[in-house]
């Protein structure tokens, strides 16, 4: 008992000292890297899982040929959202235009351990009636249907960055930040094509149950912009007690995620860090929403 308890003591000690000179090098490794250089390694890594990282604002933000583009998005997504650790407010608009049902959708909130917000466009080959909508999987947009739109994320009154843009699903994702839906506010801008086409978003906005004052909406010739603080529509008490639950354990694993990367500050760093030191980590810290490899050409970024 006693030789292996002596064993077990130095195997512990061996485990230690070698994880603490692996870290040391690790870190001079990538201070002796130059920011671009680091910018660059991470879009390579995260590119082919729908995403590129902003290093001026800190943020990682989507593609627009992001693979996430083949799967559309249905009410279904959003009911079994917590079980991916997402406890985000969610706000479907549905319009009919040129003959299709329209998907305009915004979400906040904490997604795993990711504060973030998101603008989505989608729409049917068809009229869909409001009885189908909810059971109704709808497709992204095509490239020319993409429409200028920003999204600005706000947090207890501090802006945690804006992104603008032709698109069809505006995201900003700052990792490492806990949040609770309420503390968050967003600013939504849309350019649209035409003004029949503004007047269908504004009336499936009043048909979503907004009051156009309680959204602060301003319509400029075919541009609409609002904010979204508050969603419409109610939850059971069960999925209440169940998003409270996985927003303790997304709470543990932000703060879990700051510890274990400690010796940095800004999230380029401290993913590389990962990467390096623990890959299996690294792999699920990337889980902004489900999770799929595919290849193609990355870009490089730099910090500015």
């Amino acid at each position: 008992m006693y030789y292996f308890f002596t064993f077990f003591l130095l195997f512990i000690l061996f485990f230690l000292i070698f994880f603490h000179f692996r870290k040391r090098k690790i870190i001079r490794k990538l201070c002796c890297m130059s920011d671009q250089e680091k910018c660059c390694m991470l879009n390579e890594l995260t590119e082919p899982l729908g995403y590129c990282y902003d290093a001026r604002q800190d943020i990682f933000t989507s593609t627009t040929d992001a693979w996430q583009k083949r799967f559309g998005y249905g009410a279904i997504y959003d009911k079994f959202a917590p079980l991916l650790n997402m406890v985000i407010d969610s706000q479907p608009v549905y319009f009919d235009y040129d003959g299709k049902t329209w998907l305009i959708e915004f979400w906040k909130g904490q997604y795993g351990i990711n504060t973030g917000c998101e603008l989505g466009i989608y729409h049917a080959d068809e009229i869909i009636p409001p009885s189908r909508r909810k059971t109704t999987l709808f497709s992204a947009v095509e490239k020319n249907e993409y429409l200028d739109m920003s999204v600005e994320l706000i947090r207890n009154g501090k802006v945690i960055a804006i992104k603008k843009g032709r698109h069809w699903w505006q995201t900003i994702f700052s990792m490492g930040v806990f949040s609770q839906p309420e503390e968050l506010f967003m600013k939504i801008h849309i350019c649209f094509p035409d003004i029949e086409m503004r007047n269908a978003f504004i009336e499936g906005l009043v048909g979503a149950g907004y009051d156009v004052d309680s959204i602060f909406l301003s319509v400029c010739h075919t541009d609409v912009s609002f904010s979204f603080c508050c969603p419409h529509g109610h939850c059971g008490i069960f999925r209440k007690l169940y998003c409270c639950l996985v927003q303790h354990i997304n709470h543990f694993y932000c703060r879990l995620y700051r510890f274990v990367t400690r010796p940095f500050t800004w999230t380029c760093d401290r993913l590389l860090y990962l990467y390096y030191y623990l890959p299996f980590c690294f792999r699920r810290m990337l889980r902004l929403r489900r999770h799929k490899h595919c290849r193609k050409k990355r870009r490089c970024t730099g910090r500015s």
